[in-house]
């Protein structure tokens, strides 16, 4: 028997007006960060989603474009082989209907030139950690 690999998803809703909504199954991630709460996976890609949805509105407004509802789902797939980390994260936009679908993908190939995150983690960004040793008297 196979298990699945594991896989996160979250969802930044961006409603016609108002602030951005960030679900996890459906629901708003709990604030409190830590096992059977949000995780920093969650985080990062609630990261990398947001950052997607704004960067879709300023699209939208640089587009002179009516701001429609739309969704950002982005799912992170964990990697099979150690060490741990995230193998491949996917993004997909759904726009209202009313947005024509040329429009849609026009806004979207702005946002990723815009998208901070994104491009971040496209540009494969080194990563250097330092340990800290206090003194202490």
């Amino acid at each position: 028997m196979s298990v699945a690999p594991k896989q996160w998803t979250v969802k930044i809703i961006s409603p016609a007006a108002g602030p951005l909504e960030v679900l996890r199954e459906g629901l708003r991630l709990p604030k409190e960060i830590g096992p059977g709460r949000t995780t920093p996976v969650d985080l990062l890609l609630a990261s990398i989603g947001t950052c997607f949805a704004l960067s879709c509105q300023a699209a939208l407004t640089a587009r002179a474009l009516e701001r429609v509802a739309f969704e950002v789902s982005v799912t992170g797939h964990k990697a099979p082989e150690p060490p741990s980390r995230l193998a491949y994260i996917g993004l997909e936009v759904d726009f209202d209907a009313r947005l024509p679908p040329a429009d849609a993908r026009a806004v979207t190939a702005s946002a990723e030139e815009l998208c901070t995150v994104t491009n971040t983690l496209m540009s494969q960004l080194p990563c250097a950690i330092r340990v800290g040793i206090p003194s202490f008297p």
